[in-house]
């Protein structure tokens, strides 16, 4: 490993001028390794960052400062009230959450947990013969809706809208389903395109 060379280390430092964050990419390390090891070796360390500042830049940053007390301070060592949090906890909830898709979760456990879903469930498994219609596998099956429930809810119980897949492949599948679905929303189309 060239990080554990001192001459090397020297080199790609102080002669090449380059920073720790690349020389730990090179070496395959995280950046701390490289700190330690430049004080171990007694590497001196490159003036940077403040020091190489123009006066006007520190005089500006000063300032800043002074007109932004709260900013830098903030609830550094400071902690919430057990209300504050509970607050805060409740923002978050439901519509406040920025996962939230509309109460869409609840629907989709009510659809699985229908009947009709686990009818559609077992025609699709009985019609691709209990077999993963990608690697052939027969254990771990599960049904995969070809188009989304979500867009496409006539679907939801149309065997031709089923796939029979493993479980491997199917998360395969609707990972790529989910990264298509945001392309499209993106294009500004509705429906997700297959």
């Amino acid at each position: 490993m060239e990080c554990k060379d001192r001459d090397w280390l020297y080199t790609k430092y102080i002669d090449e001028a380059l920073n720790i964050y690349q020389i730990a990419k090179i070496c395959r390390c995280h950046p701390r390794t490289i700190h330690q090891r430049l004080v171990k070796f007694g590497i001196p360390r490159r003036k940077g960052g403040v020091e190489q500042w123009s006066e006007e830049q520190k005089e500006y940053r000063r300032q800043w400062n002074r007109t932004h007390p709260n900013v830098i301070t903030g609830m550094r060592g400071k902690k919430h009230s057990e209300e504050t949090k509970r607050k805060m906890s409740l923002t978050r909830r439901g519509r406040g959450n920025s996962n939230w898709k509309g109460g869409l979760t609840e629907l989709i456990k009510g659809i699985r947990r229908s009947p009709e879903f686990y009818q559609w469930r077992k025609a699709v498994l009985e019609r691709d013969n209990h077999t993963c219609q990608d690697c052939g596998a027969t254990d771990n099956l599960e049904a995969h809706h070809i188009r989304s429930i979500i867009e496409y809810p006539e679907g939801i119980f149309d065997v031709g809208n089923g796939l029979t897949l493993c479980s491997k492949c199917h998360k395969k599948h609707t990972w790529w389903q989910k990264i298509r679905a945001k392309k499209t929303r993106r294009k500004g189309k509705s429906t997700l395109q297959i």
